[in-house]
């Protein structure tokens, strides 16, 4: 968003929610609504009373907008002495306990909703608070001091996931202080060179034209990557080693990532130890591209080259610079990122521009590598890649399983998770699975306000599984627009538009987004386009769109389906067979295609067509 499309103020921001609130709902769901309720009446007297402004809320979180940093911390105060009061003496059933925080800042004015990082840092803050604790920006204390009489800890400067602030505790108790060290990477200079390749990569093998290949049906979505050693000048007589550990850690990290295939250090060493050109790659090994760099460090200052060449049409795609000392490594790694993550078009899944910056939201590559792969597991909407990506959800969650450390990403693929989980038929007891994906909706919600994810979900969700109407559906995708008009939220809308009878601005959507990912690896603009398509008998669109991709080995399978049950139609059976034979091996489920063909009438007569050809379950 552009500043001139949008109405920015600086605002005092006021972040809270309640310690242990899920695990509260779990012990006694009744109990804790009620006794939220009367702390929220408890909260709303107060900030009314400072002139505050309840502008967005999420079951036991609310944001509340002040006209002063005195009023905002006043507030503050107040709320937790009177909560502390409530649960001493007046002995609720279930106490609730609150962390606050509160930051000054630029934010967005979206009607009466305010976003931005303005409201995202106090949500940081909120989330690095004690226990019936209050932590707030410096910008808030710089206000405060010397019209307030509260006492101060300084905290320091402090990393919570992205945002980095100089925070400050107020000690409503002796007992509060608290010494937290200055979050600062211990990553080396390997990893950054990683951090550097893999986002680069990520970027543009999503993003880039794999259709051009002759052999259509031996190709798949999945380039064949060569690693070549790093070439590197004035290093020390003790850093001999660096070359090979900066590719080492290359290759690596590469390879933790599912949808590339990337060839073995040994393969680029025999390659480098035998002299061999692009084309001798190609024709050995399959390689479709080739990673080259080269770093040059002359004392402190260093510079990294790094170039990536696309074999077929012998074009360096790619071609990056970086000029650095090697005292700042750690602000370099975070510009580095940053900027890539800004200007070029990140493959997470399909190849989008992703405005939420999903890479930010994990304390590692690792870590993102795994999210991705989980991505792609629960996007093939079977049983086995259900139990696949809970499996990966799962290891990434043990990073996160103090509550306090808990992030909005995590809560957001629980949601989706448990949402598969159920619309597959796999959950055991279905209320109290949509009661989770309720929950993990309201913390993702308020740990990522400045994201689209959590609208786009809560629209999807909401509507095929929370009785959720098409009116707040529809105003969630448009918030989720508002703020990055991405891929997800494009190809999420369109389904959120088709279910609400807006079928123009369904089949728009998802042609926006083909429009930003014109090769789209994973098949999953392209299979709900064909399925959005194929439901309004608009069959000569689906052939020009899919043309002869067709004959791709991974093409979705619903796309084969389609493609079944249209040969059939015009009296080819042996065509017919073939292509839903090649669906079921790519993994087409009775359930699978029931989620995906929304109109109950289509979707029966497909599916009894399709079983008139072969069984499959």
């Amino acid at each position: 968003m552009s500043s001139d499309t949008v109405d920015r103020k600086i605002a005092v921001i006021l972040a809270t929610d309640v310690v242990g609130y899920s695990k509260h709902m779990e012990t006694n769901e009744k109990e804790t609504i009620q006794n939220l309720k009367a702390c929220e009446q408890i909260l709303t007297k107060t900030f009314k009373k400072h002139k505050g402004r309840l502008f967005n809320t999420g079951g036991d979180s609310f944001l509340i907008e002040f006209p002063s940093a005195v009023e905002a911390v006043e507030c503050a105060v107040s709320f937790q002495e009177q909560i502390k009061k409530r649960n001493t003496s007046d002995n609720p059933t279930i106490p609730l306990e609150f962390r606050i925080g509160i930051n000054t800042g630029d934010v967005i004015e979206d009607k009466d909703n305010l976003l931005g990082d303005g409201v995202n840092i106090a949500a940081r803050l909120e989330s690095l608070a004690q226990t019936n604790g209050i932590t707030i920006s410096k910008a808030v204390y710089d206000f405060i001091k010397g019209k307030t009489d509260f006492t101060y800890n300084d905290l320091g400067i402090q990393k919570v996931k992205k945002n980095e602030f100089h925070a400050y505790d107020i000690l409503l108790d002796p007992s509060q202080k608290r010494k937290l060290k200055t979050q600062k990477s211990n990553k080396t200079i390997l990893a950054l060179v990683a951090s550097f390749i893999i986002i680069g990569i990520i970027s543009y093998f999503y993003t880039s034209q794999f259709t051009n290949k002759n052999d259509l049906v031996n190709k798949t979505s999945k380039p064949i990557i060569l690693v070549s050693p790093i070439k590197t000048t004035g290093l020390s007589e003790n850093q001999v080693g660096f070359a090979n550990g900066v590719t080492e850690s290359m290759i690596s990290t590469l390879n933790g990532y599912s949808a590339i295939t990337v060839l073995s250090s040994d393969t680029s060493y025999h390659a480098q130890k035998e002299n061999m050109n692009d084309q001798s790659l190609a024709d050995n090994y399959g390689v479709n591209y080739i990673i080259r760099g080269s770093m040059q460090v002359m004392g402190q200052n260093a510079r990294l080259n790094l170039e990536i060449t696309d074999i077929e049409s012998s074009e360096i795609v790619i071609s990056k610079k970086e000029d650095f000392n090697l005292d700042n490594i750690f602000a370099v790694q975070d510009k580095m990122s940053n900027t890539i993550l800004d200007e070029l078009q990140i493959g997470l899944g399909v190849g989008e521009k992703q405005g939420s910056n999903w890479s930010s939201n994990f304390n590692s590559l690792d870590e993102f590598s795994k999210f991705l792969n989980w991505r792609n597991e629960l996007r093939k909407f079977s049983e086995q890649s259900h139990y696949n990506a809970e499996k990966i959800l799962n290891e990434i969650s043990r990073n996160y399983e103090d509550a306090n450390d808990r992030i909005g990403m995590i809560y957001l693929m629980e949601a989706w998770q448990f949402w598969q989980k159920i619309s597959l038929k796999l959950s055991q007891n279905i209320e109290d699975d949509k009661m989770k994906v309720k929950l993990a909706l309201e913390k993702s919600l308020k740990l990522l306000p400045n994201s689209p994810d959590p609208y786009n979900a809560r629209a999807m969700i909401g509507l095929t599984l929370l009785d959720l109407d098409c009116k707040s559906a529809v105003k969630d995708i448009d918030t989720a627009e508002k703020i990055s008009s991405t891929v997800d939220t494009l190809t999420i809308g369109a389904m959120v538009y088709f279910r609400c009878d807006k079928l123009d601005k369904a089949i728009s959507s998802r042609k926006k987004a083909i429009m930003i990912v014109p090769n789209d690896t994973n098949w999953v603009i392209t299979g709900g386009l064909v399925t959005i398509l194929y439901q309004v008998n608009r069959i000569e669109e689906i052939y020009n769109i899919v043309g002869d991709k067709i004959n791709s080995v991974d093409i979705d399978s619903r796309i084969l389906a389609i493609y079944a049950v249209l040969a059939k139609r015009n009296g080819n059976n042996d065509l017919a067979k073939s292509y839903l034979d090649r669906s079921i091996k790519n993994g087409l489920t009775k359930t699978y295609l029931e989620s995906q063909i929304i109109d109950e009438k289509i979707r029966k007569e497909t599916i009894k067509e399709l079983l008139e050809i072969s069984y499959f379950d």
